[in-house]
């Protein structure tokens, strides 16, 4: 008998659960909860040394009626004894239509959970693309990285 109370516990203990995911017991937005699924964050580097991080938010797959017909990146980027000026932006091989500087305290730090003051922020802004989107970060010392986004919209 107390082994079929405590195997009736254990099955309602954990059935409790079957129902949750990781983002219940938090108390986030939707936005929020797309940003998580679209960002990505990577060392950059310039030879075999890294010399600084990159955070890149693709926004067009987070807020689609706020974000749309061109491409929305929201970017925080650190990258060692590097200025703003110096700092290249491209999308699929092309230049961006803008690259606006914020500061960090703006309206996406929620989105990316980031909030630094020795980071530098950025909304860069460019053409439409059509398949798959690899943003490139430069700067004049020859550190860069590669990142591939999927534009969701694409894929049905």
């Amino acid at each position: 008998m107390k082994i079929y109370i405590m195997l009736l516990l254990s099955i309602i203990s954990f059935s409790a659960c079957a129902n949750k995911n990781a983002f219940d017991d938090f108390n986030i937005t939707k936005k929020q909860a797309l940003s998580v699924e679209q960002i990505q964050s990577s060392k950059m580097k310039n030879a075999n040394s890294v010399t600084g991080i990159v955070t890149a938010l693709y926004l067009n797959n987070v807020d689609k009626k706020e974000f749309h017909g061109d491409e929305y990146f929201y970017v925080s980027l650190f990258i060692q004894g590097s200025k703003s000026e110096d700092i290249q932006f491209l999308l699929n091989s092309k230049k961006p239509l803008q690259v606006k500087t914020l500061t960090n305290t703006n309206r996406f730090t929620k989105l990316t959970s980031l909030n630094a003051a020795w980071l530098k922020y950025y909304l860069v802004t460019f053409n439409k693309v059509e398949g798959n989107l690899k943003l490139q970060i430069k700067d004049n010392n020859n550190s860069s990285r590669l990142l591939l986004f999927k534009n969701l919209e694409l894929i049905k």
